[in-house]
């Protein structure tokens, strides 16, 4: 078997991972189940090492990175199979930034991104859509040619989809409060649109309350839509604020909450995104009212495991909400979380592992892009001190 190296953008250290660190572990666990050596590095105490980034790959037969932190892998590593793992559509979400942070933002997402196609042997998506989204990008970058194209007419030999997926079975509660989750906010949510919903459905569940968590890494991700629901919510008292709750220990907290809610407005990043939160919700047991996105629509619908509200009428949220809650348990997460085994959603990624290689073609067709690094003027530097705020 291989010795892969798995370089994950995400503080591991504290076992408070959100959805790439979750990945990154359990894509540890799963490669170590199948008799492969492993080295996991992510940056706890600050960006990894350049001398660990080489001595590991000097000692590794494949590697597999993820966003921003492959910019320092291709440079400081050993030239081994390498697989890009594109599950996280950054550069579509950090669109949201750039009223904040200016072109600065987009300019680094594009230049990462770029590399990384090029630069990558073999790639993950998440979804049917971002697997059309992403080999529209592999072909301006040349590495969907007719090369590999002549070999692999459905190019599973570049791109395969491998799903976020979820942990093994667990006992569910018979009764839970009457509360809901919404988990941490990024700023591509709408948190007032839930407020609302919630507020609502208490004329009918009088006890409900909402949560939020805080996002365990806040330095590294703007944090402006958690201010806003804080200063709206301020004389709310069904609203509470929590710390993000560590990984080994979230089963025992989903027990804590009857639903699940997640409320977003319509983009791209929309149509591209699969929401981590979704999965993990159902393996708790569940029921969730979202907004729709058509990724996680399917899987809701499919699985009769919530409802997906078509607008932004906090009345309609409410409404599902109470039947949910009136419901109880969502009837097909068991269903569900049988289909989403890690074991099953990364099985493109062991089959690599099996048998890395590096793409003879990729050299052959790549485009030569020169990404401009554009630096950042001095009121943008201003506002990023400050918060954004000018």
């Amino acid at each position: 078997m291989s010795r892969v190296m798995l370089v994950c953008p995400e503080p591991l250290a504290q076992r408070q991972p959100a959805g790439i660190g979750i990945r990154f572990i359990e894509m540890a666990k799963v490669l170590h189940d199948d008799g492969h050596d492993i080295s996991l590095l992510s940056p706890n105490e600050g960006p990894i090492a350049p001398e660990t980034l080489r001595d590991v790959s000097e000692r590794s037969d494949v590697a597999v990175v993820q966003g921003h932190v492959a910019n320092d892998f291709f440079v400081h590593a050993r030239a081994i199979p390498t697989v890009v793992d594109l599950y996280d559509p950054f550069i579509v979400e950090n669109l949201h930034y750039y009223a904040d942070r200016g072109a600065e933002v987009f300019t680094h997402d594009h230049a990462t991104l770029i590399n990384s196609l090029l630069k990558g042997d073999f790639f993950l998506c998440a979804s049917e859509a971002q697997r059309l989204f992403y080999l529209g990008m592999l072909i301006a970058a040349g590495r969907l040619n007719p090369a590999i194209f002549e070999n692999d007419p459905h190019l599973d030999t570049l791109l395969r989809i491998a799903p976020f997926g979820v942990a093994e079975p667990r006992p569910m509660p018979d009764t839970r409060p009457h509360a809901v989750l919404f988990g941490g906010i990024y700023d591509w949510y709408d948190p007032i649109l839930a407020i609302d919903a919630i507020a609502i459905a208490r004329e009918s569940i009088h006890d409900l309350t909402l949560t939020f968590a805080y996002h365990p890494n806040a330095e590294a991700t703007p944090q402006s839509q958690t201010e806003r629901a804080q200063k709206y919510a301020k004389s709310k008292s069904f609203v509470e604020f929590v710390p993000w709750v560590a990984y080994d220990m979230r089963g025992a907290w989903f027990d804590r909450f009857s639903a699940a809610l997640l409320t977003f407005p319509q983009s791209i990043e929309t149509d591209l995104s699969m929401r981590t939160r979704i999965y993990d919700y159902l393996w708790g047991g569940l029921p969730i009212i979202t907004s729709s996105a058509p990724g996680t629509d399917e899987i809701i619908e499919r699985y009769n495991a919530g409802a997906v509200i078509r607008g932004n009428d906090p009345r309609d949220y409410a409404r599902a909400i109470i039947d949910a809650i009136h419901q109880g348990h969502a009837a097909g997460t068991r269903d569900f979380v049988e289909d989403h085994q890690w074991s099953r959603t990364l099985a493109p990624l062991v089959e690599f592992c099996r048998a890395p290689r590096i793409e003879k073609t990729k050299d052959a067709f790549a485009a030569r892009l020169n990404v401009p690094e554009n630096p950042p003027s001095i009121l943008q530097k201003i506002k990023r001190r400050i918060g954004g705020r000018v």
